[in-house]
């Protein structure tokens, strides 16, 4: 769905900004532009009306924070009406209900201005305070038997490639499925959590294809083995840390680290992340032309066997 913004002009210096559709990364450019035009204009008294938006993700959420920032510079303030759970939810789970001030109508908004203690807000936290940068995990998995064991391996890899979960979800079981937010452990250091993504599947990638991997740090060599051999007993899954995305039919297992704009039709799309078939035929489609990484169960088990002996 398409994003959707009106401008209506309120007294007393307020702006009225009206926001219809989905909030992500293909619209939320759009979302950012109008609101840097308003603090150009002088406009620092804003109201953003989130009672038409069906979807926001974490780009939202950062075009958001960023006008907060704008205004409050100007000694203005960005005030969000919204009272749908599904985003009042994310807004608790990152944290961001102690930086946005969020009220249930355009009235209770227009109130707040009118009263200037009303607008008193903490300082934005620190970026490691909030959550609109975390990225999203997703475990789907077949038979919930070995759960325990590739929540286990998953937590493994976060750690080995300097990642670290930060909330998770209650599961929903009767197949398996779980999801979570990850952040980089220590954001001020490189490298970056995009950099261990790519890290991250290539390490992956070798592992597949059984070659050398004399360029991968051997915690996150250990890491990733782990997490392969921990699926070797779930017939179907889908394993997301972030962008990197691993799905496993039967015996083919493929890897892919998903550009934004990929990672953002799969946002809108969270049934294929619980149908393993489906998620692999996208894969396959959308990276027809180019090389993927296709390994067979036994091969999994043939470089798990290799290795172990090696260890001895």
């Amino acid at each position: 769905m398409d994003l959707e913004l009106t401008n209506v002009g309120l007294p007393d210096g307020i702006t009225l900004i009206e926001v219809t559709g989905e909030i992500d990364v293909y619209t939320a450019p759009s979302l950012r532009e109008r609101l840097i035009d308003a603090v150009n204009g002088g406009e620092f008294r804003l109201i953003a009306d989130l009672t038409g938006v069906d979807f926001m993700d974490s780009t939202g959420l950062g075009v958001l924070v960023g006008g907060l920032k704008r205004t409050r510079a100007q000694g203005g303030a960005l005030v969000l009406v919204c009272r749908a759970e599904r985003l009042l939810k994310i807004f608790r789970i990152t944290g961001l209900t102690k930086v946005f001030q969020i009220v249930p109508d355009v009235l209770s908004a227009r109130a707040l201005f009118a009263d200037p203690e009303g607008l008193a807000a903490p300082p934005t936290p620190d970026a490691e305070n909030v959550g609109w940068h975390w990225v999203p995990g997703r475990i789907y998995l077949s038979d919930e038997r070995d759960s325990r064991s590739v929540e286990d391996a998953t937590q493994r890899l976060l750690d080995a490639f300097g990642l670290e979960c930060v909330y998770s979800f209650p599961p929903v079981i009767g197949s398996w499925f779980g999801e979570f937010l990850i952040r980089l452990k220590n954001s001020g250091q490189l490298p970056t959590k995009e950099e261990q993504f790519v890290k991250l599947s290539r390490a992956l990638d070798l592992r597949l294809l059984d070659r050398q991997q004399a360029e991968v740090d051997a915690a996150q060599g250990a890491a990733v083995a782990g997490l392969i051999r921990s699926l070797q007993h779930t017939p179907r899954a889908v394993v997301q840390v972030g962008s990197v995305l691993l799905v496993k039919v039967d015996d083919v297992i493929v890897v892919r680290n998903l550009t934004q704009v990929e990672l953002a039709y799969w946002e809108r799309n969270p049934a294929l992340f619980r149908d393993p078939a489906a998620a692999l035929l996208e894969l396959q489609q959308a990276n027809s032309g180019a090389a993927e990484v296709v390994a067979s169960a036994s091969d999994h088990e043939h470089a798990s066997a290799a290795d172990h002996t090696n260890a001895r």
